[in-house]
């Protein structure tokens, strides 16, 4: 059977028999019932679990819009054009208003991007920075949320009189989901705040991607509660990046019916375990920081011993952190995690640990495979990846390993899905 999976903005084809196919794990299709400027407009003027925006503000407010970055597809650039002149017509002037890119700890976006993202208009009629997350001079020291993280907090966002989020909402390994509350802690969040964060989810220990109600990212909307998160707009977007659903309102409750719509596309309940799963990481693409989502997507499907082969272009290489990649090879993860808990590691690796700390895990119980025209041979050693220059190769690898008679799944949307 011949198959195809993105790479990219390209595709890889390879061909297996029949017999060995267990099942291709792609997203479900939806039905788009509504046009995108429909859902923009029901969405803001029916928000869920809060009052209306206009309702909210004063013509003397000061608002800050936190928008997601460039490694999310919400077509920001259309609900931000929108938002911007549903707030005027509330005499809320430009000039009183400001966005901030929600970096987290992903690196800043160019001005290129940025104007992208958040369209030409917008970017001509209002400030849009990137949000500061290294300097602390840049940062307020807001304190300790739930679970003993140490609260860093733009100042700029601080000091709005209303804050508005707006991004997507997709499966995500360390919160459960995207959207909500995750646009300010950990998205407008110092590099020491966003790392104990991800620390947290790593003590925890199990794989949460696609589970809302997790207790981690419970811990985070806690805060979230005593800072003020004000209205938040999140679109749900397909793997065709077409837009099915967009929720505005109460950064919780709203959040949820985004989930609930989330699921209806990348939640894929497979049918058997296999011996072998080969996964995309598209459409976190980027780079290994992002690409590995696909590890944490598909690993519940791959029985104890099988393999999982990561299709990763990773065209910025290893990423942010690049001893993230030491991390996923370590065999010392757990001892690692415990000293960060305690105090006794260096701020600055706290986050690689973390997030390397997830794949560690994996890779303890199935082998890893790796294809990447972006990662050298040498640093998918160091991350203890089987490393192939082509699917034909990996393929010839797994063969081998199981058998006439494996058994192999295909996940083609990796970074945004996930199966069970």
């Amino acid at each position: 059977m011949k198959i195809s999976v993105p790479y990219g903005d390209q595709k890889i084809y390879f061909s297996l028999p029949e017999e060995n196919l267990a099942e291709i794990l792609a997203p479900k299709t939806v039905v788009l019932r509504k046009s995108e400027e429909k859902e923009i407009f029901e969405a803001i003027n029916n928000p869920i679990g809060t009052r209306k925006l206009g309702e909210m503000v004063r013509p003397s407010d000061k608002i800050v819009i936190l928008c997601e970055d460039i490694s999310r597809f919400a077509h920001t650039d259309k609900i931000l054009i929108y938002l911007l002149n549903y707030l005027n017509n509330y005499r809320i002037k430009d000039k009183n208003i400001s966005m901030i890119i929600a970096l987290g700890s992903h690196r800043p976006m160019t001005k290129r991007e940025i104007k992208k993202k958040v369209g030409e208009e917008v970017f001509a009629r209002i400030k849009v920075k990137n949000s500061e997350f290294k300097d602390k001079k840049n940062l307020v020291d807001m304190g300790f949320a739930p679970g003993n993280v140490k609260m860093w907090i733009d100042k700029r966002v601080i000091s709005a009189d209303i804050k508005i989020g707006v991004g997507s909402i997709v499966p995500h390994p360390a919160l459960g989901y995207t959207g909500g509350g995750k646009i300010i802690f950990p998205g407008v969040a110092g590099e020491e705040t966003v790392a104990q964060l991800h620390l947290r989810s790593a003590l925890f220990g199990g794989n949460i991607m696609g589970w809302a109600d997790n207790p981690i990212r419970k811990e985070m909307e806690e805060w979230v509660k005593t800072m003020g998160l004000d209205f938040i707009v999140n679109a749900v977007v397909t793997p065709e990046n077409k837009t099915y659903k967009i929720i505005a309102g109460d950064f919780v409750e709203a959040h949820r019916r985004g989930v609930i719509y989330a699921q209806e596309i990348y939640e894929i309940i497979a049918r058997e375990k296999v011996d072998v799963a080969i996964v995309s990481s598209h459409t976190a693409d980027w780079d290994l920081w992002q690409g590995a989502k696909g590890v944490i997507a598909g690993e519940r499907i791959v029985k104890n011993e099988g393999t999982l082969i990561l299709l990763a272009p990773c065209f910025e290489g290893i990423g942010p952190h690049s001893s993230y990649i030491d991390y996923i090879g370590s065999d010392s993860c757990e001892k690692f995690i415990r000293e960060a808990w305690e105090g006794k590691m260096d701020k600055k690796e706290i986050l690689p640990l973390s997030v390397g700390a997830l794949i560690a895990r994996i890779r303890k119980r199935i082998k890893l495979s790796l294809i990447s025209d972006g990662i050298t041979y040498e640093d998918a050693k160091r991350a203890k990846f089987d490393y192939f220059e082509n699917i034909e190769e990996a393929l010839d690898n797994v063969f081998q390993q199981y058998g006439e008679g494996i058994r192999i799944s295909v996940m083609p949307y990796g970074g945004d899905s996930y199966s069970y």
